[in-house]
């Protein structure tokens, strides 16, 4: 069998993409959110996740600041950043540790292979 279920946060501003997200990735791993880097903090300081999916672009703490807190915290958790912004963002997201990013809008297939790669 499967080892324990994996835990993912998913960070966005905006609550459709946050379900989106959940709903692809639901049934297979135990899916959280939070809508801005400092709620994800929060819940990363109580839990443990595998996983981090978070845009870029948000208010109060933004995804390049929250990925480079996350991998300070718990460098084994792997951080995907999802931006609709430039390229430069996802250069920057990859120098400081992401392990992929995800180009806004996205295909379910996109966060799929994402998941799988990680």
């Amino acid at each position: 069998m499967g080892g324990p279920v994996k835990r993912i946060l998913v960070v966005d501003d905006e609550p459709v993409v946050r379900r989106l997200i959940g709903i692809y990735l639901g049934g297979r791993f135990i899916v959280e959110e939070a809508e801005d880097g400092e709620k994800a903090l929060s819940k990363a300081s109580s839990g443990d996740y595998d996983y981090v999916i978070t845009d870029v672009n948000m208010p109060r703490m933004d995804g390049l600041s929250l990925l480079g807190e996350i991998k300070r915290r718990s460098p084994r958790t792997a951080v995907i950043v999802m931006s609709a912004l430039s390229e430069l963002y996802a250069a920057v997201a990859l120098e400081r540790g992401a392990h992929t990013v995800i180009s806004k809008p996205f295909a379910r297939d996109a966060i799929q292979t994402a998941m799988q790669c990680a």
